[in-house]
């Protein structure tokens, strides 16, 4: 039997440090008070989201035979995300990210593409990925192999199997954009992004001319996450959905947004309309960010609607 959400794309660990506000001056020493290891990346923390919530999820991908790839397949198993398409390897090291965290949230990285970075079509178990109702990516440009014409394939192979289609994009720090993405869109029922990577991905400023972009290569719904300012989602029927976001103590924005699309293809995956997924997707987010981890903050469906109904809007 199959399950509800199979996601293909980034888990890394996250090593997390804070709070830093001053990186020590080179050759030197610097003392932080806090330092521990968390699971993330945009796709594993969106497939245990969805289990958190009461879905069923899986990954897909490699995985390093070494301790971050243990610590990895453990956290996603002890969520119960299915790893039977999961692929270990003794040639490339596990993705782990360095997170230096300061005392308002704000976070800078230094990240290890490893197995990420060679996860590849080939690697796809359509065994798994064939038996799902929604195929999602996460994320472009920090899974090289997959970027452009191949995950296109893939998403097209997905939708004449019958399952629907989602994408969360990355932001590209090699300035390529939206040819990592462009052969993907016409197969996407689904795409979230950023603000300021959907902005660079498109050319456009205005949420709503972003969202119009997408839609116009054939995406079913375009969700752009705001951060502080909550979210905007928009469908090719017209339909539109504007949130602030909950007004919270700001502990880590890591994996926020990660969390907040396992909380919309929940909603979608129950048939939910677009407010109502919308509305858990920022209960998500807010949760998260209160919290060290993309992963951790979401304990149960119940526990997250009756957050969403503090919604100050």
């Amino acid at each position: 039997m199959g399950v509800d959400l199979v996601t293909v794309g980034v888990v890394c660990a996250d090593v997390m440090v804070r709070p830093v506000e001053h990186i020590p001056p080179r050759g030197t020493l610097g003392l932080v008070p806090s330092l521990n290891m968390h699971f993330g990346g945009l796709a594993g923390v969106t497939a245990i989201v969805c289990s958190r919530l009461g879905g069923s999820s899986a990954f897909v991908g490699r995985l390093g035979r070494d301790s971050f790839g243990d610590f990895l397949l453990s956290k996603l198993s002890e969520n119960r995300v299915d790893v039977s398409g999961v692929r270990r390897v003794d040639d490339c090291h596990s993705s782990a990210t360095v997170v230096l965290i300061s005392e308002d949230g704000e976070r800078t990285f230094l990240h290890h593409m490893g197995t990420n970075a060679e996860t590849c079509e080939e690697d796809m178990d359509f065994g798994v990925v064939g038996g799902a109702r929604v195929l999602h990516w996460g994320g472009p440009a920090i899974t090289p192999k997959l970027d452009g014409a191949p995950m296109g394939r893939v998403f097209e192979k997905a939708r004449s199997l019958g399952v629907a289609t989602s994408m969360d994009t990355c932001y590209d720090g090699a300035g390529r954009w939206l040819p990592l993405i462009e052969p993907s869109l016409p197969h996407l029922d689904i795409v979230f992004s950023s603000l300021e990577e959907a902005r660079n991905y498109t050319g456009r400023d205005a949420v709503e001319d972003i969202a119009g972009f997408y839609l116009s290569y054939g995406v079913k719904t375009a969700v752009i996450k705001l951060g502080g300012d909550g979210v905007y989602a928009r469908t090719a029927e017209g339909l539109e959905v504007r949130l602030p976001a909950h007004r919270v103590p700001v502990v880590d924005t890591t994996g926020a947004g990660d969390a907040s699309c396992g909380g919309f293809l929940y909603g979608f995956l129950q048939g939910w309309n677009l407010e109502k997924c919308a509305r858990l997707a920022n209960a998500v987010g807010g949760l998260t960010v209160q919290r060290m981890g993309g992963a951790e903050a979401v304990e149960s469906l119940e526990a997250t609607l009756k957050f969403a109904e503090t919604l100050d809007v």
